[in-house]
């Protein structure tokens, strides 16, 4: 008698030839298929800007004597620059707020409260002022007495000027 788990190991042998024989028959009939180009969008390049540093270089060439730097005058740098040229004249402070009131070199008045950006006033002992800035810079600003009009100024040296009697001899 024939068992019947005999069946699988012959169909088994019998699908490995087969498909032997068939790989041995076909494999010179195989051709790569056409290579296709893929359809690409047309792309235009963009306009090359000129930048203003290389403006700045073509119009001063780097090895020139004669070459400075470009002034920039950021207004982060420029209000702590201002700041410490400036006169601490008056604080002011009601409870919690506080108002400081500087003077420019040029005679203006600059108000600095506890709420202003980027400097405000941290605080004051009666004769120093402390501004703090939004970046944790800090300036320490005397209380200065006097007038407004003894302020140094180009004009106001040369009107001081005028209105001394000339030294006699």
């Amino acid at each position: 008698m024939i068992k019947p788990w005999y069946i699988f190991p012959v169909l088994a042998a019998s699908a490995l030839v087969a498909s032997a024989y068939w790989w041995q028959a076909e494999k010179d009939r195989w051709t790569p298929p056409v290579a296709r180009k893929p359809d690409l969008p047309k792309v235009e390049p963009l306009q090359q800007h000129v930048s203003i540093r290389a403006r700045q270089a073509i119009e001063r060439p780097i090895f020139w004597t004669s070459r400075r730097p470009v002034a920039v005058d950021d207004k982060k740098n420029s209000l702590a620059r201002e700041l410490t040229q400036s006169r601490l004249t008056a604080v002011f402070e009601s409870g919690l707020e506080r108002v400081a009131i500087l003077q420019r070199v040029d005679g203006s008045t600059l108000k600095i409260t506890t709420e202003t950006k980027p400097w405000r006033i941290e605080s004051f002992d009666g004769r120093r002022a402390t501004f703090v800035s939004a970046d944790d810079g800090r300036v320490v600003r005397p209380l200065e007495a006097g007038s407004p009009a003894a302020v140094r100024t180009p004009q106001g040296a040369a009107v001081e000027r005028a209105r001394k009697p000339a030294p006699s001899q």
